[in-house]
């Protein structure tokens, strides 16, 4: 039985007395209890699209019908009253979006959040709630403040408010991106479990075509704003058949294409009268990455604890054990593992944010401590590239001021001009100087934050999640601009990653960290080949 059928839809924002139309006349339907996959690029429409379903984009114009199938009433959510809509937002239908820590306030426990969408504050209710999304000792997650949680439980939160109110329709916006590959599954399997229990239609939209392979019964795929696949998600899969399909698997990095340049989406598709064909990928191969015996960074029995104040105690919780690791120059090194194995926290120590509590960590060959600038030998790159950036400053005056602070003997006119050559580097223009952040792609800001960090001339970058959260094609370009910038400027580097696809095709050495403990470590063929561990087997399933 339908639940949802869209018609025509088309999507289109005003700008400058012009309309810019984001999305063109597309119509696919779900069904209850179905889940619906719809994929595509940053820029495809896919997010506008389902949050048109709603009319939750007060500024846009739309067209086309939307038709929500509610106690057999068919109820075009385009044309009804806003009043009626309302409703139906606040009853009906759900959304969870992609980033569970901006979408719920910092300053109210996770237990009042759910009641309130629960209309409720009946704690029989919540706990329930909380069970029912898989959450263990749900006294303390209700008293839980978001930051007190980890990623993969606000998700389970988010998950929690948007079931509350008992929906009909979820609508679930890039919500297993920036999650570890183990809590994705957990999240997909819970909502593939609550969607049969509850008849539960889920609309699921996503970057990445491979999260869909055992969760969607079907995919829709978008580009430029259209519809250019819809069909079961095996068969798109393993036969696409449009072009922009085949484009968007073969782009996706992976252990297969170690040691190749990675095909970009826009390599592989042609384009002629309008019409767009697929080119078979032809491979090129990367300069040999040889790294030498020279150690540049060593960490030597590692620990680190925090000391967590009870109402009459103080207690020790063990973040690292006995962590210990070797950086060659030229290496890269791909560190691994769930939320909370502690990859971010190894990153801090080794940057300086955080003191370990016990071992040695030395830098060609001395004490790290004995670094006065240590900013000159080490850089790190983020996850998310817009909050790294001041919104009200140019990118040209953002790179600028690194030269100004670390090389104060030169001139205006030659920062200026190093600001520029670095922003050519990674593949920008001269023109995008003058620019802000938010006049960029996430590709593009991610370039930004890459030209940053090259300004004080460091040979050691550590690259926290630096690709986790763009889209396929973007991704690719930056794997490809790093490994471009490593060859000509003999970089080394530490990539703390999730994805089990992206390190195995990155890095030649890998680290797999479990509880704040290394599992198992060494070369990257080596350990796919014979993994030791049943924790990196599961990793493992994923490429």
């Amino acid at each position: 039985m339908k639940i949802l059928e869209i018609n025509n839809l088309s999507v289109k924002f005003s700008q400058e007395g012009t309309n810019f139309e984001a999305v063109k006349g597309i119509s696919f339907f779900l069904n209850a209890g179905e889940i619906l996959g719809l994929i595509g690029e940053s820029g495809s429409g896919k997010s506008v699209a389902s949050q048109s379903i709603t009319r939750l984009i007060e500024d846009a114009i739309y067209s086309g019908s939307v038709n929500y199938y509610t106690n057999k009433q068919c109820i075009d959510l385009i044309q009804c009253s806003n009043t009626q809509l309302q409703k139906i937002r606040k009853e009906e239908i759900a959304y969870i979006f992609q980033e569970p820590m901006t979408a719920l306030n910092p300053l109210i426990t996770c237990g009042d959040q759910i009641m309130e969408s629960s209309f409720t504050k009946n704690n029989d209710i919540l706990y329930d709630l909380l069970n029912k999304v898989e959450l263990t000792d749900v006294e303390r997650i209700a008293k839980s403040y978001p930051h007190e949680l980890s990623g993969g439980q606000r998700q389970r939160i988010m998950i929690a408010m948007a079931l509350a109110k008992k929906p009909n329709l979820l609508i679930a916006d890039e919500p297993t991106t920036a999650l570890d590959i183990a809590v994705q599954r957990e999240i997909l399997t819970l909502l593939k479990k609550l969607s049969v229990e509850d008849n539960m239609g889920i609309l699921f939209i996503t970057h990445d075509l491979l999260s869909l392979r055992e969760f969607a019964d079907r995919t829709t795929v978008m580009y430029q704003g259209e519809i250019v696949e819809q069909d079961k998600t095996s068969k798109i899969l393993n036969s696409p058949n449009h072009p922009y399909t085949k484009a968007l698997i073969e782009s996706r990095p992976s252990y297969r294409k170690k040691g190749n340049i990675l095909e970009e989406i826009s390599d592989l598709l042609i384009e002629t009268n309008g019409n767009l064909t697929y080119k078979k990928p032809k491979l090129q191969r990367l300069t040999p990455n040889i790294p030498s015996n020279e150690v540049i960074l060593e960490l030597k029995e590692i620990g680190k604890y925090h000391v967590q104040n009870g109402l009459f105690s103080k207690t020790k919780k063990q973040v690292l054990e006995d962590i210990s690791l070797q950086v060659n120059r030229g290496d890269i090194i791909g560190l691994i593992g769930e939320s909370g194995s502690g990859k971010s926290t190894i990153a801090k120590i080794i940057l300086r944010l955080w003191k370990e509590t016990s071992g040695t960590i030395s830098l060609h060959g001395n004490e790290i401590q004995s670094f006065s600038d240590l900013s000159k030998e080490i850089q790190l790159v983020f996850q998310d590239p817009f909050s790294s950036l001041n919104p009200k400053h140019t990118i040209g005056r953002a790179i600028s001021e690194v030269f100004q602070i670390s090389k104060e003997n030169l001139k205006s006119k030659d920062i200026k001009q190093n600001s520029i050559e670095l922003i050519k580097i990674v593949g920008l223009s001269e023109n995008d100087y003058q620019k802000y952040p938010h006049e960029f792609s996430g590709g593009q800001r991610q370039r930004i934050c890459i030209a940053k960090a090259l300004a004080k001339g460091p040979k050691f970058i550590v690259l926290d999640e630096a690709v986790s959260a763009l889209d396929v094609s973007i991704q690719a370009k930056i794997l490809n601009l790093l490994n471009q910038l490593k060859s000509e400027k003999d970089l080394t580097y530490l990539l703390i990653s999730h994805d089990m696809n992206v390190v195995s095709y990155f890095c030649n050495k890998l680290v797999v960290l479990k509880n704040g403990k290394i599992i198992e470590s060494g070369d990257t063929e080596e350990l796919i080949k014979n993994p030791k561990s049943e924790y990196t087997k599961t990793l493992l399933e994923s490429i």
